[in-house]
């Protein structure tokens, strides 16, 4: 009897749990404040905790329900939304939404190999206009739409 029943959870959990860690730890320098005086930290704090909290569900849970065996690590995957993610955060400020948001999108869709084309090219724009809507227009954040370089 295998007392862990489900692996993929386990790195599933140890993912998320190394992610709320790090995410903590770059956050933890601003100041939290009070629920009623809520500093900069205050939502980037919460967002950790609940993070922490979801990954260490799920590592409970993968010795209770049965799940799939651990065949091999989605390298692929992993790298193409990190690489996502990363060229979003290097991009935002230096090139602005305009291209930082479908670069993301581009290489995102490149993790899975039946994505096509067409479905990235109109996701992009979508993904593109509703967050210039949401974020700039709407919220008024301080988020350049297009910038020289």
């Amino acid at each position: 009897m295998r007392l862990v029943k489900s692996p993929n959870d386990i790195l599933l959990a140890a993912t998320l749990l190394a992610m709320a860690g790090l995410l903590y730890w770059q956050v933890s320098k601003l100041r939290v404040g009070t629920i009623l005086r809520m500093g900069p930290g205050y939502m980037p704090t919460i967002l950790c905790a609940l993070i922490a909290l979801v990954g260490l569900g799920i590592f409970a849970r993968s010795f209770f329900f049965q799940g799939d065996k651990l065949r091999s690590l989605p390298v692929r995957p992993l790298t193409f939304i990190f690489l996502g993610l990363l060229s979003f955060g290097l991009l935002i400020e230096k090139l602005g939404l305009l291209v930082a948001m479908p670069t993301l999108v581009i290489l995102v869709s490149v993790a899975d190999r039946d994505s096509s084309k067409g479905e990235v090219a109109a996701l992009a724009i979508v993904m593109t206009l509703f967050s210039a809507c949401v974020f700039v227009w709407a919220l008024r954040l301080p988020i350049p739409l297009w910038t020289a370089g």
